[in-house]
């Protein structure tokens, strides 16, 4: 008997780390797969090469525009009635300090809104059990980065979606006043975009049980987001291993946790730790 084809969505595929998940899964290393490429354009990057088993569709999502992301959702819903996949990957990164407001709410909006939204889209059609969520964070996320008073708020085992968003609207507010890191919020908003990432990982895994949620830093990748802070020691598909693992990997029945490898050079397949 053959090898059941699957369903993969995979945002942010134009470039970078998405790209080179999108090439992996082209090249037929997960078996038989209906692979969504979202991006921005609606367009295939040049170079990726669909074995015969692996069918490739370009899909247009901005992560900013729910109306973009509903679309998207019905159209797989109608095409293929289930996802067994769906990785995370697009987002947005200003690295400095003292960005716009524009620019804050673009990475607030992007990474930790969109992508949540992206998540509660397609929950509904994820295969239960084995359906998989990966969300691509980052180590700035991590809450070492926030001061010792915030960081219990976000691990609260209470916490909800409503008031995990009333937290970031905390610090938006702050932010806009300039004020942010005197109340203990990291410099980037970014980090707390990332950090909110994780949290509504855990609390979306709380709220599903029948499908494997997790979140992950694929590392310090040389791409153009990740080299903004310096000479990434990684290439994008080192960078693709965790993302992929989580996707596709034998993982137990982990779920709502953040996984990552020991330090952001290391080119393994990470494991669990702390957010």
């Amino acid at each position: 008997m053959g090898q059941q084809t699957r369903v993969a969505v995979v945002t942010g595929t134009n470039r970078g780390i998405g790209l080179a998940i999108l090439r992996t899964l082209a090249s037929g290393w997960a078996g038989p797969l209906v692979v969504y490429a979202a991006s921005r354009s609606g367009t295939l990057p040049s170079g990726v090469s669909a074995q015969p088993h692996v069918k490739v569709l370009p899909a247009r999502l901005s992560l900013r525009d729910p109306d973009s992301i509903e679309a998207l959702a019905s159209r797989v819903a109608k095409e293929q009635g289930v996802v067994d996949v769906l990785i995370n990957n697009a987002g947005v990164y200003h690295y400095r300090e003292g960005i716009s407001d524009e620019e804050r709410a673009e990475t607030l909006e992007t990474n930790h809104r969109g992508t949540l939204r992206m998540c509660q889209a397609f929950l509904p059609l994820m295969r239960r059990p084995g359906g998989r969520v990966v969300n691509v964070s980052s180590q700035a996320g991590r809450l070492r980065w926030f001061a010792p008073h915030l960081r219990p708020r976000f691990l609260a085992k209470d916490l909800t979606l409503d008031a995990l968003d009333s937290l970031v609207r905390e610090y938006d507010a702050a932010a806009a006043r300039g004020d942010e890191v005197r109340l203990g919020w990291p410099a980037h908003a970014y980090s707390v975009s990332k950090a909110a990432l994780n949290a509504s990982t855990r609390i979306l895994a709380k709220e599903h049980p029948g499908v494997l949620i997790n979140c992950c830093c694929p590392g310090w990748v040389s791409t153009d987001l990740g080299a903004q802070a310096g000479p990434p020691p990684k290439t994008p598909e080192e960078g693709a291993r965790i993302p992929l693992h989580l996707a596709f990997g034998d993982i137990g029945d982990v779920t709502g946790r953040y996984w990552a490898n020991d330090s952001t050079a290391d080119t393994g397949v990470g494991k669990v730790q702390q957010p």
